[in-house]
């Protein structure tokens, strides 16, 4: 007999189900939270700062127990564009674990973050755009980093990927500057005491053109003047992965040169990767010339003062700070530069043990720390291949599939209120034969293969094809004053839109053939036609589901700092005006998917178990996009200089595709109708949407939502 302890078709079944989701919500949240913490060794805080008026949200680690005593190096992490602090959290807990302090900010306009109406580089609103130069609140909150006490101003860093890797560069450029010390004492000897210099003088010790040149008390002064601009220069941005901010002409004593950056230069790219940088490495291990003129990857190099030539140190695996002088002198001068690239393509880098690992051995030696400074010998550094945080990603992963399982059982429950029955169609479901005809069978499995075809191709020419590809240019997007999100999402979005015409095709064509072979099937049976009342209580019970969905990821986010992700399908919070953003988005998706959910629920066969039934939909419509990264991994077998198909945003699509197909299955045999189905997966990929994307590619006022709901 088929128990129904945990069955939705009793009230106490259901409520056992809801307790239990809710009760693995808060396990895999508490123990994320313990892995996130490196078992209570690092604390971790969600912090608000200003930035002129805007408020930036940052995620904090920090050593359990610190004090102002302590001088620990900092890293600040730069998301990419298109998603949100969270996707650099397994970057940040390898870092903390290590011992260092990491702020992981959100971006102007994503996440958590508000755009201020002028930033940093004066760029007001109403030029605001996401290729206008500045760090988009990387500097603000470099700016907080220096009122730590217990973080060392001599050693902070930054890790940008993407988009994030170019704000780190202005970050670089607004904060470390062209200027050496060098540089800016033959200009304190030009400005302060009037010294001239020839083009050849400038580049001569100033320290010794000052003994030479200035009397006792100017000299006194002069090393008054030298004193601050020494801890001025020390303090600056001391290494960044991210883009390489290049060379630049400076005014040194008088004349015009050209400098390299001052700041330590890593880029770390994916091999695979479809943006330019792919594209730009060879198999023999170099990298073209467009890179650093042609250097070998995974190799330190020291760059000259102006920038014209790299010298090469040797290989990351075996040159240390520890063996090699020329490599310590280099990261101490800021004059070091390396070129990495992980087996991954785009946004690989946010799940892959490599590039962490790429990461940490190179930070670490820039920073002269692992668990304390490398050059103690009494220091028992934590090795690069030490990562845990893909179980703090399985427990998040975990915790977003309770969720979805908690729609099942409110649903069940409210359906039996009186309020809510009414929302149960009449079943106008067909009575169909024991066993389908061959030819049925035949065209149940045809229709199964066709959807496969299709999923396939469509995923791959929403990633390759369809603005806004990164040929094209990020411009592109569905009309500006409706859709607001970065013009990125355009990828996911079209992969929706075709999978729905891909929906409406199938269910025309399963119609069309349904009939001639005289199966029992009739779109009556969909229940497309419902009351007004009907649809209205579909749509509010829709609300009430998200409410508690989001309830409770808030609930594991204030108790544990975790929230629902897993790569890139991911479930956080927003501000409140951003659930205005993902209206038009919701709107939109009821009509996709109430045309996906026409090609998934008519003429699903009856004839087998309704979970036999539901496994070959979901194989059906899932295979397809697994299958695009399937061929996107062998495609990296005979490398070509990028992957078969280049993800991005669409990596959500891939665990999303599974999950919309069980919610829009199972909720339409609970109600006999497509419409509740639709409504929430609708409301959940526009909330997947939202608080993934955010609304950098221009300026969004802070809203009057957020100032009354803080």
């Amino acid at each position: 007999m088929k128990s129904t302890k945990f069955s939705l078709k009793t009230v106490d079944g259901c409520k056992r189900l809801l307790f239990l989701f809710i009760a693995l919500i808060i396990v895999f949240g508490f123990i994320g939270s313990i892995i996130s913490s490196n078992g209570g060794e690092i604390k971790v805080s969600t912090l608000t700062i200003d930035s002129r008026g805007a408020e930036i949200r940052i995620d904090q680690y920090v050593p359990a127990g610190v004090s102002d005593s302590d001088k620990l190096p900092l890293i600040l992490l730069a998301h990419g564009r298109g998603t949100n602090r969270g996707a650099l959290k397994g970057v940040a807990e390898e870092f903390a674990r290590r011992g260092f302090v990491v702020l992981n900010v959100d971006s102007y306009g994503q996440g958590m973050s508000e755009q201020p109406i002028s930033d940093e580089t004066g760029q007001g609103a109403a030029g605001f755009a996401w290729h206008a130069p500045g760090s988009f609140g990387q500097l603000d909150a470099l700016e907080f980093a220096r009122t730590l006490k217990y973080v060392d101003q001599e050693r902070i860093a930054m890790y940008g990927h993407s988009m994030g890797a170019s704000r780190v560069r202005y970050a670089a450029i607004a904060d470390s500057g062209y200027y050496t010390l060098n540089d800016l004492l033959i200009n304190v000897l030009a400005e302060s005491f009037g010294q001239t210099f020839t083009a050849e003088e400038i580049n001569l010790d100033a320290d010794q053109l000052a003994a030479e040149r200035l009397n006792a008390d100017q000299l006194e002064h002069y090393n008054t003047l030298r004193a601050e601009k020494e801890k001025f220069f020390n303090t600056r941005l001391n290494t960044i992965i991210g883009s390489d901010p290049g060379t630049a002409e400076v005014e040194v004593g008088g004349h015009l040169v050209t400098r390299a950056c001052q700041a330590n230069i890593i880029l770390l790219n994916g091999m695979y990767d479809d943006l330019g940088s792919g594209a730009n490495w060879n198999e023999d291990g170099t990298t073209t010339e467009a890179v650093m003129g042609g250097v070998k990857f995974d190799h330190w190099y020291s760059i000259a003062l102006d920038g014209s030539e790299l010298t090469e140190i040797g290989s990351m695996d075996t040159e240390t700070i520890l063996n090699n002088e020329e490599l310590a002198a280099a990261l101490k001068n800021r004059s070091a530069r390396m070129v990495l690239y992980a087996p991954v393509d785009h946004c690989g880098i946010y799940f892959s043990n490599e590039s962490n690992r790429l990461a940490l051995v190179t930070m670490t030696q820039a920073l002269n720390y692992n668990r304390g400074d490398l050059t103690d010998s009494a220091t028992v550094p934590l090795a690069s291949t030490s990562n845990i945080w893909i179980f703090r990603a399985l427990c998040n992963f975990g915790a977003m599939l309770a969720m979805f399982g908690m729609i099942f059982p409110i649903v069940g429950l409210l359906l039996k209120t009186k309020y809510f029955s009414g929302i149960i169609a009449e079943s106008k479901e067909i009575a169909s034969p024991a066993a389908l005809s061959k030819n049925a069978k035949i065209a149940y499995w045809v229709f199964g293969v066709i959807t496969i075809i299709l999923t396939f191709i469509a995923l791959r020419y929403a990633n390759n094809e369809l603005p806004p590809h990164w040929a094209g240019g990020f411009t592109y997007k569905l009309p500006p004053n409706i859709f607001t999100l970065v013009s990125t999402s355009t990828i996911a979005f079209w992969f929706i839109i075709m999978c729905a015409v891909i929906g409406l095709v199938l269910f025309t064509a399963k119609v069309l053939v349904n009939k001639k072979l005289g199966i029992a099937a009739d779109i009556k049976e969909l229940n497309v036609k419902i009351s007004p009342v009907a649809f209205f209580k579909s749509f509010l019970l829709t609300i009430i589901i998200i409410a508690a969905c989001y309830t409770m990821m808030i609930i594991s986010m204030r108790a544990f700092g975790q929230d629902f992700r897993f790569y890139e399908t991911m479930f956080a919070e927003m501000r409140a005006e951003s659930w205005l953003y993902a209206v038009p988005y919701f709107l939109i998706f009821v009509v996709m998917y109430l045309l996906i959910n026409l090609g998934i629920n008519y003429g699903a066969r009856k004839d087998i178990s309704e979970g036999k039934e539901l496994v070959m939909n979901v194989l059906f419509n899932s295979v397809g996009a697994w299958l695009v990264v399937v061929g996107s991994y062998l495609s990296r077998l005979a490398w070509t200089g990028r992957s078969f198909s280049e993800f991005t945003l669409s990596y959500s699509m891939l665990l999303y595709i599974p999950v919309s197909v069980i919610i829009n299955r199972k909720l339409f045999k609970m109600t006999k109708s497509v419409w509740l189905g639709t409504f929430i997966n609708a409301a959940l990929v526009a909330w997947l949407f939202v608080c993934k994307s955010g609304v950098g590619d221009g300026y969004y006022a802070q809203g009057i939502l957020s100032v009354l709901f803080n």
